[in-house]
């Protein structure tokens, strides 16, 4: 039992996980704090269990809480606190308005924003915490936004709560893969700490659920039907449970993806280069946000994309791009073979008379005396991702695919690339946010992957499209 205020709070109401986000919450050294896992796990209603706390524990315990759209705001997290501050008879001492709630006791508030633009995040002074409710739905600028502007107050804590949908997510990429982590002995599914002891990772799941599952003592419950459900989908949807039961990173499948079969739990794995054999890079000419060139390897019938060479402005061109192969496998001589987008041959009026993309390529690479495997025209978007696909589930007899796991960009575009509403690679154009210009999010390494598999395998692709 613990006391707050002489309000009196009984153990069994509290989860293992808010004993952890406790902790963060008393420690002045942790300035980040990471929950994540699946569906009934308690992350938020712990969270806000805590903010509840901290709001009467004295003044100035301030929080701001943003969802990345203020729509979202309503029927969220608001709806927890104010349900949690009745269910403790604690109305009497909160006002509770739009979109922001205070402590009568100690004058400590929490406010609710929306992150809809993250240019427009003013000054934070006088908040302690500040935490991303779904984080996964935040970009990376709406992040740094955040950091550069929670300053001047000892205690400032930074949180992010969400669900794993995404490995490919910027909190995986640009934050836990970029950090060195400790597994720490916990009570709950996973807790990490980072090497300088600023960052701490807690990972739960509705197994750390009292109220799912009981606790052994009779405190919370067992709910048999939320129970059954998770087991059902790890019959039916082992990805879904992975992500929403056990709370591990993964990606959801919406049913419209263009490549339908593929999987990274089949494809992705770790396929080292191999200087003893030849090399075949595949292009595409968009040079926005970069120019894709992907290297791909035939060992033993498998074709093995192991790198990616996608540079960004302002060296998102072809002499840096092939510059950049030269300096990464300059030195194989067994033979280098290029494929691409057949528009890409003829003449570009940007060019001197005469030259195209291709000739640009062979002129970089002439060291390398490249083959050129382009032919005089596309392959039909629609049969080509049928073809693609076809091999992906393994049902063409010799060809069999695997990705590195380092091929970030690719992979990324290989499970967000959607189709169109004729069955064709959708070209959504985004607004990059930092630079303003505009770009196709996805397609660009989904197209290269059509190119090399027509052209490399064009007996099996005619073979294909005759049925």
């Amino acid at each position: 039992m613990s006391t707050v205020q002489n309000i009196e709070f009984e153990d069994g109401v509290f989860n293992n996980i808010y004993f952890e986000i406790d902790s963060v919450f008393e420690n002045n050294d942790i300035r980040f704090l990471f929950i994540y896992g699946g569906s009934s796990s308690s992350k938020t209603f712990s969270y806000v269990q805590r903010t509840i706390v901290f709001m009467l524990e004295g003044i100035d315990n301030n929080s701001l809480i943003f969802r990345k759209y203020s729509t979202d705001i309503e029927g969220s997290i608001f709806e927890d606190f104010k349900r949690i501050i009745s269910d403790w008879d604690l109305t009497e001492h909160f006002i509770i308005q739009k979109h922001f709630i205070k402590c009568k006791l100690t004058g400590s508030y929490t406010r609710f924003k929306g992150l809809d633009d993250s240019e427009k995040i003013k000054g934070l002074s006088g908040i302690k915490k500040i935490c991303l409710e779904e984080l996964s739905q935040f970009d990376s600028a709406d992040f740094k936004q955040v950091k550069k502007r929670l300053r001047g107050m000892i205690g400032q804590q930074i949180i992010g709560i969400f669900n794993p949908v995404s490995e490919m997510s910027f909190i995986k990429t640009e934050i836990f893969d970029n950090e060195v982590l400790t597994d720490v002995e916990s009570n709950i599914t996973q807790k990490q700490i980072n090497a300088s002891g600023d960052t701490i990772i807690l990972r739960t799941c509705y197994l750390d659920n009292i109220y799912i599952v009981g606790d052994g003592k009779g405190n919370g419950f067992i709910d048999k039907h939320v129970i059954a459900d998770f087991e059902k989908d790890k019959l039916t949807d082992i990805n879904y449970y992975n992500i929403y039961a056990l709370g591990q990173w993964g990606k959801l499948r919406t049913g419209g993806e263009f490549l339908k079969q593929f999987k990274t739990e089949k494809h992705v794995a770790n396929y080292p280069y191999q200087p003893d054999l030849p090399i075949h890079i595949v292009f595409d000419e968009n040079v926005l946000p970069y120019l894709t060139c992907n290297v791909y390897q035939l060992s033993n019938g498998m074709l093995r994309q192991i790198d990616e060479i996608m540079l960004k402005d302002p060296l998102n061109t072809l002499i840096d791009t092939c510059k950049e192969f030269l300096n990464r496998y300059g030195s194989n001589q067994q033979g280098l073979f290029i494929y691409g987008d057949a528009t890409s041959k003829k003449s570009d009026t940007k060019l001197q008379k005469g030259q195209n993309f291709y000739l640009l390529i062979r002129q970089y690479l002439i060291k390398m005396k490249p083959i050129f495997r382009v032919p005089k025209s596309n392959p039909s978007v629609i049969m080509s991702r049928n073809f693609t696909n076809e091999i992906l589930a393994g049902g063409v007899e010799g060809i069999t695919l695997g990705f590195d796991s380092k091929c970030r960009n690719s992979i990324n575009d290989y499970q967000y690339c959607t189709e169109d509403e004729e069955g064709k690679v959708n070209k959504k154009v985004i607004k990059d946010k930092v630079t303003g210009q505009h770009y196709q999010e996805y397609g660009h390494a989904t197209d290269t992957l059509r190119y090399i598999l027509t052209a490399m395998y064009v007996d099996k692709y005619r073979k294909f499209i005759k049925g």
